[in-house]
């Protein structure tokens, strides 16, 4: 059985690639659609977790296809592909009106926050 989840974002002035400075557009920024679909990604992933784990993102494979103007309501949609023992892989697809924008493939693992927090230290 497929786990799969959407998810809506709506463009904000802070996630252009002007205001990121990653382009000089008022667009969305591929920083930022990269964020909603690990955002989506990690969503879909809590229920899997146990008390005192985390998901973090390890690996993310892009393509920004298209563009996307400011205000604009952009859908995310994940679908776990595959898990190898606390490794999960999402197939995550960005659309602005049923146009594709974005497309990915995304890698998050398993962690403990505690002990991941303290490899700060």
């Amino acid at each position: 059985m497929s786990k799969k989840l959407e998810k809506e974002f709506t463009v904000k002035e802070s996630e252009t690639a002007q205001a990121v400075g990653s382009g000089g557009l008022p667009v969305l920024s591929t920083p930022h659609m990269i964020a909603y679909m690990e955002n989506t990604a990690m969503t879909l992933m809590q229920k899997e977790l146990e008390e005192g784990e985390t998901s973090v993102g390890m690996e993310i494979n892009v393509n920004h296809l298209a563009p996307t103007a400011l205000k604009k309501k952009v859908a995310v949609k994940a679908e776990q592909t595959d898990q190898n023992k606390g490794i999960y892989t999402y197939k995550i697809e960005a659309f602005v009106d049923n146009q594709l924008i974005g497309k990915a493939t995304h890698k998050r693992a398993v962690v403990n926050e505690e002990k991941f927090m303290n490899r700060l230290n």
